[in-house]
């Protein structure tokens, strides 16, 4: 970050405490603009709106955003170049590339300005939960998503971050993270758990960082209560996407998220339609600061719920109520109904002496648990039953111990993957 960027972040510090109308106002005119790039420049954009019978004139009001179809990564992918704008230079910008865990990984281009109010966000998420620029920030994750360093900030003893990978074992991760003594450190969910059942196993002391960040995944209960219990530290959830950018973050309440409804715009839908806050359905995303490639109702396949409720910090920015899981984790029940797969994964840390595990769903009445093999490890035939009581007596349950459980190619870990695929859109309208 540019120190040349101090005056816009400490406008956008401002916004998370204005009135709801001056947000209102803020997000129309922001909309309006995107939405004006869209048409002028995008060609994909622009045959989209011409389809559904839109003309950026028509957006008066939020409201008239719904005149927009949902655009579905499958959509973006096959639309190639025609989804950039011919304004930018796509030689000159960066590139953000989603992980591809939903199957379809999306690269997304950005220009300089994108990129900055990228960091912008995640400076106010992080000022919000007691950052200081002095403090030095570890980040654990996945090669690719590394950035270079900024020596002369770092001389200055400002923003100092020091990467490291998440494929290193965990001892090593944790004897890295003692030697660096972050104040803030940042990673997976999947890997904090994974950091503090090694630290509460007592081989490992545990590092003392006074802020932990846990983003990525769904942070759960009995996750973050694990993480907790480790670092002596309650873990504070960012919610986002490679495609987007943060969405939404906790603040030091560790309650509901608060959504950057001053740079994207969240809709929760469910059968194409709006629901009412603390309903479930899929979050739908807009970016208001997108110049190389216009995302507009952006299918996330996301979902949660909103909630009209106010934090009791005092901002005025929207709040995401509770985040679920994505639809790509579901699992499929016959009738093609979707089940979330926490119904299952509660039930198996419940069993005594499970310790790592994984849940697959190979096809619908077929669910594989790969569970590491430890000499606590349960039985087979409990980890059977467990899985059928929460499901069903019809699924046949295959358990095979194994020495060690693979992180995807993401570095993410993942507790529950299902094989048996559906489109995000289709799948939102399934949801059980």
């Amino acid at each position: 970050m540019s120190l040349s960027l101090l005056p816009e972040l400490w406008r956008l510090n401002k916004q998370q405490w204005a009135s709801r109308e001056q947000l209102e106002t803020i997000r129309l005119a922001k909309l309006r603009r995107q939405v004006w790039r869209a048409w002028e420049y995008s060609p994909f954009s622009r045959e989209r709106f011409e389809k559904a019978g839109f003309h950026p004139d028509q957006l008066e009001s939020m409201e008239d955003l719904r005149g927009i179809p949902l655009l579905t990564r499958t959509d973006y992918i096959a639309a190639g170049e025609k989804a950039y704008c011919s304004d930018v230079d796509i030689e000159q910008c960066v590139w953000a590339k989603s992980s591809g865990s939903s199957g379809s990984p999306v690269r997304i281009p950005l220009t300089r300005r994108d990129k900055q109010h990228r960091v912008l966000k995640e400076l106010r998420a992080l000022l919000a939960n007691g950052y200081r620029f002095t403090d030095k920030m570890m980040i654990i994750w996945v090669p690719r998503a590394f950035v270079d360093s900024r020596p002369m900030l770092h001389r200055l003893g400002l923003l100092r971050r020091r990467y490291a990978t998440v494929f290193a074992p965990e001892p090593d991760q944790l004897a890295g993270i003692s030697a660096y003594n972050p104040e803030v450190l940042y990673t997976y969910t999947s890997n904090f758990r994974i950091l503090a059942e090694e630290i509460l196993s007592g081989r490992r002391e545990a590092p003392k960082p006074r802020i932990l960040i846990t983003s990525a995944e769904l942070l759960d209960s009995g996750t973050r209560q694990l993480i907790t219990k480790a670092f002596a530290v309650e873990p504070i959830d960012f919610y986002g996407s490679m495609e987007v950018g943060w969405i939404a973050w906790q603040c030091q309440e560790r309650g509901a998220y608060h959504v950057n409804s001053d740079c994207v715009i969240v809709e929760c839908l469910r059968d194409g339609e709006p629901v009412g806050p603390g309903e479930d359905g899929e979050f739908v995303i807009t970016n208001l600061h997108s110049d190389a490639a216009p995302l507009i109702r952006y299918a996330t396949g996301d979902t949660g719920r909103l909630t009209d409720e106010k934090c009791s910090c005092g901002r005025t920015l929207p709040l995401l109520a509770v985040l679920s899981g994505r639809m790509a984790d579901y699992f499929v029940l016959p009738d093609g109904k979707r089940l979330s797969p926490y119904a299952v994964t509660s039930v198996l840390r419940d069993v005594p002496g499970m310790r790592r595990f994984q849940v697959v769903q190979e096809a619908e009445l077929a669910i594989k648990v790969n569970v590491q093999a430890t000499p606590q490890a349960p039985d087979a035939e409990t980890v059977r039953k467990a899985v059928q009581r929460a499901l069903s007596p019809a699924v046949s349950v295959d358990v095979e111990y194994m020495e060690s459980l693979p992180r995807e190619a993401s570095g993410k870990f993942k507790i529950v993957k299902s094989m048996v695929a559906m489109d995000p859109t289709e799948a939102a309208e399934k949801v059980a």
